[in-house]
């Protein structure tokens, strides 16, 4: 159980910077629809809240509070603050972050599924 929490959290942390760098090129976009732009900013506020949760989770299991949540905003972007690269590439590589995104929190989810099964002491947990 301890693994499959600090697993989720560390997949939720190494996606923050990822997901804030998101939000500025999507801004960067002449025709970026507000709705994309919206559920970027709304996902990120997700993620920040999960990680919060995730560590609450952690500080009860482990019965100590030496983890301590990252903030969204402590995150400095100069790994993705490149020289801008064209407008294609950019869309694919935007295109290809949201692709990792989407595989890594369908991974968080089936942790999450898990250590609820798990701690619930279900025998449906076999399904997992």
């Amino acid at each position: 159980d301890k693994w499959l929490l600090h697993s989720v959290l560390m997949l939720v942390q190494s996606w923050m910077e990822p997901l804030m760098y998101l939000q500025t090129t999507l801004n960067r976009y002449d025709d970026a629809p507000d709705a994309l732009l919206n559920k970027t900013k709304w996902v990120s506020d997700k993620l920040l809240s999960l990680e919060q949760g995730v560590v609450v989770l952690i500080r009860k299991m482990l019965d100590e509070g030496i983890l301590t949540s990252s903030s969204i905003f402590e995150h400095a972007l100069n790994p993705y603050d490149e020289q801008s690269p064209e407008m294609l590439e950019s869309v694919l590589r935007d295109y290809n972050l949201l692709i990792c995104f989407k595989k890594d929190a369908h991974k968080m989810e089936t942790f999450l599924k898990l250590l609820k099964c798990r701690q619930s002491n279900k025998l449906s947990c076999l399904s997992y």
